[in-house]
């Protein structure tokens, strides 16, 4: 009869106990007895002192295990395998807000001052600007600016769409959209004011306000009216100053 050679778990029964035989005995501490009151003020009752005596627990030793029972345990875990790497990476939490809007909550938070757009009117505009509106040039730039930003010399890199927005909420998205654009070194935009169609009287507003606006910003270098694909009349094309080097 052919017997089954394979170890299983009597075989590490077996050895359990065959290390647990081989452990020292220790004998047991005799419990100290409790005293009473009487006792601690008399000091009677008290053992003596016992030498060698850390407070930790008594040691065993056990005994090696012999080449054969190593041979025993890994033919026992043989058929065991790692567990497959999952690959996956534990990410931090993405933040609700961007990193702009969550610094601005922390300056909130702190006392500091939010930015406020620069203080400029709604009635003046510049004596550079077309008597028409339709373009503008800072001091100390020639219409051949004005011809660079007409030919497409710098793409437009942004937009931003007025529309319906009353006078006070186009002034804080407008400052806040060419803050923006400035960081970011965009140096053409396009802002959206629409034709005045819909405002009250037929009056256009919004377009002379947005426009005269521009022409009191000191990091707008010049704008020009639109072409018809790009809104016409009711947008404009605006280039902002570089970081580098003005007019560049």
């Amino acid at each position: 009869m052919q017997t089954n050679s394979k170890p299983g778990l009597a075989d590490l029964k077996r050895l359990r106990q065959k290390a647990q035989a081989a452990d020292t005995p220790v004998p047991a501490r005799p419990r100290k007895k409790r005293r009473n009151a009487s006792d601690k003020k008399s000091g009677e009752g008290a053992p003596p002192p016992e030498s060698g005596d850390a407070g930790a627990g008594p040691e065993t030793a056990t005994e090696p295990l012999t080449a054969e029972d190593k041979a025993l345990f890994r033919q026992a875990v043989k058929s065991a395998r790692p567990l497959a790497p999952t690959n996956r990476a534990i990410l931090p939490p993405v933040p609700a807000a961007s990193a702009p809007i969550l610094k601005q909550r922390r300056q909130a938070a702190a006392g500091a001052e939010a930015a406020v757009p620069a203080p400029i009117s709604d009635l003046y505009a510049s004596p550079r600007l077309a008597p028409d509106a339709s373009h503008f040039v800072q001091a100390g730039y020639g219409p051949d600016l004005l011809k660079k930003l007409a030919k497409g010399k710098w793409p437009i890199g942004a937009s931003l769409d007025l529309h319906g927005a009353t006078l006070d909420e186009a002034r804080l998205r407008m400052d806040g959209f060419l803050r923006s654009c400035l960081q970011h070194g965009i140096r053409c935009v396009r802002i959206v004011h629409g034709k005045g169609h819909g405002s009250r009287n037929n009056a256009p507003v919004l377009k002379e306000t947005v426009r005269r606006w521009l022409t009191q910003l000191e990091d707008v270098m010049a704008y020009a009216e639109c072409d018809e694909r790009d809104g016409g009349a009711g947008a404009v094309q605006v280039l902002l100053r570089a970081n580098e080097e003005p007019g560049s």
